[in-house]
This record gives structure tokens, C-alpha cells and sequence, in this order.
């Protein structure tokens, strides 16, 4: 806890200079070490050909050893930082409680952020502040990926905050995947086709810039930042499914095939430590993956991407392309390209992948490129896969199939479509129900809740006079009703003639 004698900052930006002295400081460390570097590649380039292909050699052989010289290098203590670090966080304190608003620390509480992202964001709001970061990050990212921004890179900033390959790794995921700052739209990575990530620069979103930079960051501003973040203006939506393995009614080979994708993304990088590289020699291996789940409606596409975001416990970002209008086409490719959702489905993906798609064919296959390079999973999701063009199954690394649920899995679904709590007809016919009604599991789902409506306006347990009374509402499923063994009907009839 802060004491008396803690010197709390002026104001916002006496605050933001403090974590910018910082920041220079360890960038002039990161300059003195790579002036050092070029000195040693200097001496140690014999040719041209030496010096064209450094990229490939520097870092690797040693002047002296001529090993690894990551290997060799010990970790710096932590003492100082930590200690200049606590120092700071009691400054922080004794301001906020005078009432002193200071938005990057505001930021990191709400959000819960980490050492590591509150870092990022100071690493990129200084360019904001003065052209000298720039001329910084220029030098220390240097030219020999055409890097040529004012922004610093993926690359950069792991370089700068992570001291070791753990804190690397953990690093690159939070980026990824589980960071607030990606999920509230805050940070986005701009990259160039077929680039890497690392190569992608990192750029503040406009609001959190002035939010960052203004003289009075209040509360009350971040929470407009943070809703106006997640408005979006298209069709995509955010969630993070309860869906379990155990709720899925398929069969198990494609079972199996769902819970092996998930694993995929969890697994890429051991699979890449032990040396694996891509499939087609002289390729780079594409650390994303795209999928077509193909089947009617109802026969789990949805649920199976929830289940995967669930045990990853990664969000799913989703979007319906038959609830796009085709004017906005080119905006929603933008948008989903800005967001860089580590897992994507898009439902009606045939308006994309058929003959007649409204997109151009390099847009699409730029989008698909993209999707690729990414360490990321999309799973396109069509009724029929034949409605896919042979052009684009080349861009699909697997194709799984739904088909419609046998008698034995509508038994478990039936089942299934009840919660507990809900109120049940002792004699009610699961068999019958199953074996004479050939429905997928979204309509079974469909027509139990309605003839939960039907039940609770009486109100009676459940009863298969209730699910009839749901079939015939749904006119699709009239004909259903006819399955049904003939001495059903009266009870119907009978209900329906009552006062």
C-alpha cells in the first residue's frame, strides 16, 4: 500500500512521461546491443554473398564459439525492474486515490490486462507522441523483410518485452487469441498478403489513442470506448459457447474429426519444434486451417463450432453471408480481415464459394490466404457440398460431412431436447417419437420448446399431444403429423374442439 511520503503524478501525461523514459530506455539498450551486432557482421561478412544472405546467418554462428547465441545468452535479472516497477505501482496508487485520472493504468484494470499488454500498448502509443519512436522502431526493425512503417511489428514488440521462448509463446498466443485488447477491437495487425505475423504492425485503435492521451481520461470515457468497440455495423457476432463435446449427437468418426482440429491448434507449435515443416517441399507451412461442414440445416454445423470454441475457450465470431446484403460484401471482408478471429465460422458460405459468388475471384482468395497465414481455424458451413466450385476446394484443407440423424441418435436428441426441469407426461413415447418422426436435431430442439409453450398454457406435464399441436404450427412439418400411430389423432381433435 502507498505511503504518505509516495509522490503521486500531476496528471495524465506526468504520469505517461514516466512509462516513456522507460520505454526509451530499454529501446536505447535494444539499439546498443544491435549497433553491436552489425559491428560483428561487419567483421565477420568476408563478401557480397556474405553480407546478402546475413539474414539467414547472423544470430547463428558466434564470432568467437560459433554456436547458437540464443542459447548462450543468460537471462538479465529482474531485481531493478521489479523494483522500479513496485515504485511505480505505489506512484500509480496514491494518484488514483487523490482522484487523479490516469488512463493506461484505468485500461489495464478494467480489462484485466498483463504486464506484457500493457507494455504493447505503451510501445504503441509513443509514435503518437513523438516522431523519435519512430525513427526507433525503423532502426531496430531495419529493412530486410521491406519493413518500412512507422508502427512498431509483432516482431518488434516480442522482441522488446519477452526475455525467453516460454514467455515468447505465451506472448504470441495472448496476441492471438485470449487478449481483451483484440476482443474489444483496440489493437489491430495490419499485415500485407502473404506476409507473416510477425511482420504485421500494430496499430492503436483511434479512440484508445485520444482516450490514452487526454489531459482527463475518465472513467466514464472508457466505458464509451469500450461500447463503441464492439459495434460493429455488420453481421458478425462475439460469443463464448457453453456447447460441450458430450452435447453433440454425431457419429463418431466425425466426432473424432472435430476434436482432432481442436487439438491442431493447440499442438501446431510442438509439431513445428520437432521439425515438421510443410507437407509440399519448398512451401512454408500455413498455420491456418479451413474447413467445409457440409449438411442440411439442423444437423449440428453451429454446435460442433461451438463445442471447438469451448474447449479451446476461445471466442467464436460468426457471420450468416445469407444475412449480408451484397453491396456490403466488400466491407465485411475488410472488417473480418481487420478482426483476424482466431475462429471464424461463416454460415451460407456457398454465397461466397459458389459459381455466381458477388466477390471477385482475387478477393476471395486473397480473404482465403489470409485465413491461411493466420494461426487461426474457419469453418465455412454449406447445405450441400456440391455447391461449392471446383476453384475453391483446392483452398480447403479438409471437407466433413453431416448427415441426418438415424433413429438411434433422435432417441438421444428427443432425450436431450428436454432440460431437467421441465415437466414431463410419464407415458410419453420416445421410440415412437424417434423412429416415426425423421427430423434433424434443430428442429427437434424447435419443436420441443414449442410444445413447452403449448404445455405451460394449460398448464400439464409435456405430452405428445403438445408436439403434435408444435408440428402442425410449423407447416413445414404437417405431413410429420401422419407418421404419427393413428390413435394420437383423437387426443388432438379433442383438444382442439374444447372451449
Amino acid at each position: 500500500m502507498p505511503t504518505e511520503q509516495t509522490e503521486q503524478f500531476a496528471n495524465n501525461w506526468a504520469y505517461l512521461r514516466t512509462e516513456l523514459n522507460w520505454l526509451e530506455r530499454m529501446l536505447m539498450l535494444a539499439v546498443a546491443r544491435q549497433r553491436k551486432e552489425t559491428k560483428e557482421l561487419d567483421r565477420l561478412a568476408q563478401s557480397r554473398a556474405d553480407r546478402a544472405t546475413s539474414h539467414w546467418w547472423k544470430g547463428i554462428i558466434a564470432p568467437e564459439t560459433g554456436i547458437l547465441e540464443e542459447t548462450c545468452r543468460k537471462p538479465t535479472t529482474a531485481i531493478a525492474k521489479v523494483t522500479y516497477q513496485q515504485q511505480l505501482e505505489q506512484r500509480i496508487q496514491a494518484s488514483q486515490q487523490q482522484g487523479i485520472a490516469l488512463g493506461l493504468p484505468t485500461l489495464c484494470d478494467r480489462l484485466g490486462l498483463t504486464a506484457f499488454e500493457k507494455n504493447l500498448v505503451l510501445i504503441s502509443i509513443a509514435p503518437e507522441v513523438n516522431r523519435r519512436y519512430t525513427r526507433l522502431y525503423r532502426y531496430l526493425q531495419g529493412d530486410e523483410q521491406g519493413v518500412k512503417t512507422d508502427l512498431p511489428t509483432v516482431d518488434l514488440v516480442l522482441r522488446l518485452l519477452c526475455r525467453n521462448d516460454p514467455e515468447w509463446r505465451a506472448a504470441r498466443t495472448c496476441l492471438t487469441t485470449t487478449s481483451p485488447l483484440r476482443h474489444h477491437h483496440l489493437i489491430t495487425l495490419i499485415s500485407q498478403p502473404a506476409s507473416t505475423l510477425l511482420s504485421a504492425s500494430i496499430k492503436l485503435a483511434d479512440g484508445l489513442i485520444d482516450y490514452l492521451l487526454a489531459d482527463h481520461p475518465t472513467p466514464h470515457a472508457l466505458d464509451r470506448l469500450l461500447q463503441g468497440s464492439i459495434q460493429l455495423g455488420l453481421p458478425i457476432t462475439q460469443s463464448i459457447p457453453t456447447v460441450d463435446w458430450a452435447d453433440l449427437v454425431l457419429p463418431d468418426s466425425l466426432l473424432q474429426s472435430l476434436q482432432h482440429l481442436s487439438q491442431r491448434l493447440t499442438l501446431t507449435d510442438q509439431v513445428a519444434q520437432w521439425g515438421f515443416e510443410s507437407a509440399s517441399p519448398g512451401v512454408m507451412p500455413s498455420p491456418g486451417t479451413v474447413v467445409l461442414l457440409a449438411g442440411t440445416a439442423g444437423t449440428g454445423k453451429t454446435m460442433a463450432a461451438g463445442a471447438i470454441a469451448h474447449s479451446l475457450q476461445w471466442p467464436l465470431h460468426q457471420v450468416d453471408l445469407a444475412q449480408v446484403d451484397p453491396t456490403a460484401t466488400t466491407a465485411l471482408l475488410k472488417e473480418l480481415t481487420r478482426l483476424m478471429p482466431s475462429l471464424l465460422l461463416i454460415k451460407s458460405a456457398q454465397v461466397w464459394l459458389n459459381r455466381s459468388t458477388p466477390l471477385a475471384a482475387a478477393q476471395l482468395h486473397q480473404f482465403l490466404a489470409h485465413r491461411h497465414s493466420l494461426p487461426s481455424l474457419t469453418l465455412l458451413s454449406v447445405a450441400h457440398a456440391e455447391s461449392v466450385a471446383l476453384r475453391w476446394r483446392s483452398h480447403l484443407d479438409q471437407q466433413l460431412l453431416f448427415p441426418k440423424p438415424k433413429a438411434c441418435d433422435r432417441l438421444r436428441l428427443w432425450k436431450q431436447a428436454f432440460p431437467p426441469p421441465a415437466p414431463l407426461a410419464p407415458d410419453l413415447d420416445w421410440n415412437l417419437l424417434a423412429q416415426q418422426l425423421p427430423l434433424s436435431g434443430g428442429e427437434i430442439r424447435a419443436i420441443a420448446r414449442e410444445a413447452a409453450f403449448h404445455a405451460a398454457a394449460e398448464p400439464a406435464p409435456i405430452h405428445l399431444s403438445h408436439l403434435i399441436q408444435a408440428l402442425i404450427q410449423q407447416k413445414k412439418f404437417a405431413k410429420q403429423v401422419a407418421k404419427l400411430t393413428p390413435k394420437q389423432q383423437p387426443s388432438l381433435g379433442e383438444r382442439d374442439a374444447a372451449p
